[in-house]
C-alpha cells in the first residue's frame, strides 16, 4: 500500500552500501584530497552517493505523519479483529521505508568513518535517526494491534464483502477526504469510478443536477481482482474500511424489480451462509455431539449420523441435536439420583443438571446471535433468516420447558423418596411404641391380677374376726333363746347389743374408708402418670426440659399450612380445638383440686 508520487526522487528504495561501493567512495574522497577539492564539492558528491537531500528528509518526514493520521484516524481506531490484510499491507509500507532509513542511516555511519570532512552530514543523521525512532514505535503499535482471525464465522469484514458480491448492489460515492486520496489504491478507485460515470456526468453538466457517482459492488470487486488477485483480502479491508466511513453507502435511486434475479440472489445467499452456519454448528457443539455418542441413547433412532451434519437441513439435524443431548443427559442425571440418600447430595446434582443445561442453552444462543447477525449484512434480503429465528425460538422455549419439567419431574421423585422414607421411620417407630404398650399392658396385668400383701392380711382378718363373731352371737343367740321359756324382757338386752356394736360398726367402717382414700392417694400418682403417657402419645416433640413450642401435629403457621390440601387442614384444625378443649378440662380439675 503506497502514497501516491511516494517514489522520493527516484529514492523509493535504498540499499545499504557495498564493500565495492564503499572503496570507490574512498578513493574518490582520497582524489579530492590530493585535489585539495573544497568542502562543498565534497559534500555534493557524498550526498550524491547517499541519495540524500533536504527535500528527499522532507518527504520522508512528512509521508510519516500523513502515515500516522491514517493509522490512528482509520486504522487503530476500529477494534482489533478488523482490517487483519490492511494493518498488515501497511506494516510493510512502514517497513520500506523503515528499511530505507536504517540502510541511509548505516550508509552515513560507513562514510564517517573514512573522512573527516561529514559535518553536512551529521545534522541529516540525527534527523533521520529521530524518524527511525517515530517509524519503529509505529510500528509497535501496529504490530501490537494486529489479532489474527481465527475462524471465518469471526470475521465480519469477509462476510461482508461475500455477502455484498452476492447481493451486487448499487452504491454511491461520497466525498472522500483529501488525506485519503493520497493513497495509490483509493485514488485508483476513484478514477475507476468516475470512468464508470463518465457518459452520466457529461448529462449533468448540461443541466447542473447533483452529480452522483454510482457503482455497482460487483464492478469494483472485479476491478480489483484485475489489479492483483492475491491481494484481494486486503482491498477487502480497504472497501469495507470507506464503508465504515461512510465514504459510500447503498444507492437507493432504483428499485429492485427482476424476480427472477432476486430469487438467484436469495438462493446464492442461502448457499453461502447455510454451510457456514452448519460449520460453526459443529465447532461450538463438537463436545456436545462427543457427549451424546457417550449416551449410547439405544432408544434413539441413531441412523442420524451426527458425523455428517452437512448431509441434513439445521431444521432437521439441530432439534435432533437439542432432543438426544437433553435425553442423555436426563439419563444419566437419572442413575446418579436414584444413588443419592442425603438431601444436600442430592440438591448439588440438581444444581449441577442446571448448570449444564443452561451451557448448553448458552451455546444455543451463540449461535442463534451469530445466525441472526447476518439481518443487517443481508439487507433488503433479511428475511432469509425468518426461518433459522422460528427454528432458534423453538429450541430456546424447548430447552426451557424440558429443563423445568425435568427439574420438577426429579424434585417430586426424590419428595416421594424421601416421604416414603419418613414414612417407613415412623412406621418402624410406631412398632416400637404399640411393642411398649404391649409389654406394659403385659406386666402391668400381671401385677394388677395379683393381691397386694396388706389387702390379702385384712382379708384374713376380716374372716378370722368373722367368724370369731359368729361364734359369739351363736352362743348369745342361744343365751337369750334359752330365756324364752322364763319369761324375761330381752329387748333391752338386745337393744344395748344393737347400741354397742353400732358405735364399733361405725368406727370400722372409718378405719375402710381411712385405709381406701389412702390407697386411692398411693395410685393416683400412677393413673396420672397413666393418662398423660397416652393423652400425649400422638404427639411428636422435641423432648427437651424447657420445650416451648407446638408439636408439630399442631404447627399448622410453621409448618404444616403450606403443606396440606384443604381437606387436610380442617382435620388438623378439629384436632387443635379438640386439644384445647381437653387443656381447658385438666386446667379446671387442676383449680377445683388447688381449691
Amino acid at each position: 500500500m503506497n502514497f501516491s508520487n511516494n517514489t522520493f526522487k527516484g529514492a523509493r528504495e535504498i540499499h545499504g552500501f557495498t564493500k565495492d561501493e564503499i572503496l570507490e567512495i574512498k578513493k574518490m574522497l582520497g582524489k579530492f584530497k590530493s585535489e585539495e577539492s573544497d568542502a562543498t564539492e565534497i559534500d555534493e558528491y557524498l550526498r550524491s552517493k547517499l541519495y540524500l537531500s533536504s527535500e528527499m528528509l522532507d518527504q520522508y518526514s512528512s509521508y510519516l505523519e500523513n502515515l500516522k493520521d491514517f493509522i490512528n484516524n482509520y486504522v487503530l481506531s476500529a477494534e482489533s479483529s478488523n482490517y487483519f490484510y490492511l494493518k498488515n499491507e501497511v506494516i510493510d509500507e512502514l517497513g520500506v521505508i523503515t528499511n530505507n532509513l536504517q540502510n541511509l542511516s548505516s550508509n552515513i555511519r560507513n562514510i564517517k568513518r573514512i573522512t573527516k570532512n561529514s559535518t553536512g552530514i551529521n545534522d541529516s543523521l540525527l534527523r533521520i535517526e529521530e524518524l527511525l525512532r517515530e517509524m519503529t514505535h509505529l510500528g509497535s503499535k501496529m504490530q501490537d494491534s494486529i489479532e489474527e482471525i481465527k475462524s471465518i464465522h469471526e470475521d465480519t469484514i469477509y462476510l461482508w464483502f461475500e455477502i455484498n458480491k452476492i447481493k451486487n448492489l448499487k452504491f454511491k460515492l461520497n466525498e472522500i477526504p483529501e488525506s485519503l486520496e493520497n493513497w495509490d489504491e483509493i485514488e485508483e478507485l476513484i478514477t475507476f469510478i468516475k470512468s464508470l460515470n463518465e457518459v452520466f456526468l457529461s448529462k449533468r453538466k448540461k443541466d447542473k443536477k447533483e452529480r452522483i457517482l454510482t457503482f455497482h459492488f460487483d464492478e469494483i470487486y472485479q476491478f480489483f481482482q484485475s489489479k492483483n488477485e492475491n491481494k484481494i483480502k486486503f482491498y477487502a479491508d480497504l472497501i469495507y474500511l470507506l464503508y465504515s466511513n461512510n465514504y459510500f453507502e447503498e444507492y437507493h435511486g432504483e428499485e429492485f424489480i427482476n424476480i427472477l434475479e432476486r430469487k438467484e440472489v436469495i438462493q446464492n445467499l442461502t448457499n453461502f451462509i447455510q454451510p457456514l452456519l452448519k460449520q460453526l454448528i459443529e465447532d461450538k457443539l463438537h463436545d456436545v455431539l462427543v457427549e451424546i455418542e457417550e449416551f449410547e441413547l439405544k432408544e434413539k433412532d441413531l441412523s442420524f449420523n451426527l458425523k455428517n451434519l452437512q448431509e441434513h437441513k439445521i431444521s432437521v439435524f439441530l432439534p435432533k441435536i437439542v432432543d438426544y443431548y437433553i435425553v442423555g443427559v436426563e439419563k444419566r442425571f437419572q442413575e446418579k439420583i436414584h444413588k443419592v440418600i442425603e438431601a444436600e447430595k442430592f440438591e448439588d446434582i440438581a444444581h449441577f443438571y442446571y448448570q449444564k443445561i443452561d451451557n448448553f442453552s448458552f451455546v444455543i444462543t451463540d449461535i442463534e446471535d451469530w445466525a441472526l447477525s447476518f439481518e443487517n449484512l443481508l439487507k433488503p434480503y433479511e428475511n432469509i433468516t425468518s426461518g433459522l429465528r422460528k427454528i432458534f425460538t423453538n429450541l430456546t422455549a424447548e430447552i426451557y420447558r424440558r429443563k423445568n419439567e425435568y427439574l420438577t419431574f426429579i424434585k417430586t421423585v426424590k419428595d416421594e423418596e424421601l416421604r416414603v422414607d419418613v414414612r417407613k421411620f415412623v412406621s418402624d417407630k410406631i412398632s416400637e411404641v404399640n411393642d411398649l404398650i404391649r409389654v406394659y399392658e403385659d406386666e402391668a396385668s400381671l401385677i394388677i391380677k395379683e393381691e397386694f400383701p396388706q389387702l390379702k392380711r385384712i382379708k384374713e382378718i376380716l374372716n378370722e374376726f368373722n367368724l370369731k363373731i359368729i361364734e359369739i352371737k351363736n352362743e348369745v343367740f342361744k343365751k337369750l333363746d334359752s330365756t324364752k321359756s322364763n319369761d324375761i324382757d330381752v329387748y333391752q338386752v338386745i337393744k344395748y347389743w344393737e347400741d354397742n356394736l353400732n358405735r364399733k360398726k361405725q368406727q370400722l367402717t372409718f378405719l375402710i374408708s381411712l385405709l381406701l382414700n389412702k390407697l386411692f392417694k398411693s395410685f393416683k400418682e400412677l393413673t396420672d402418670k397413666e393418662g398423660i403417657l397416652f393423652a400425649t402419645i400422638t404427639e411428636i416433640t422435641e423432648q427437651t426440659e424447657n420445650f416451648e413450642g407446638l408439636p408439630l401435629n399442631f404447627a399448622l403457621s410453621s409448618f404444616l399450612a403450606e403443606k396440606l390440601s384443604e381437606e387436610e387442614l380442617k382435620e388438623r384444625i378439629s384436632e387443635i380445638k379438640s386439644k384445647i378443649n381437653q387443656l381447658n378440662n385438666s386446667l379446671g380439675l387442676y383449680q377445683v383440686e388447688v381449691a
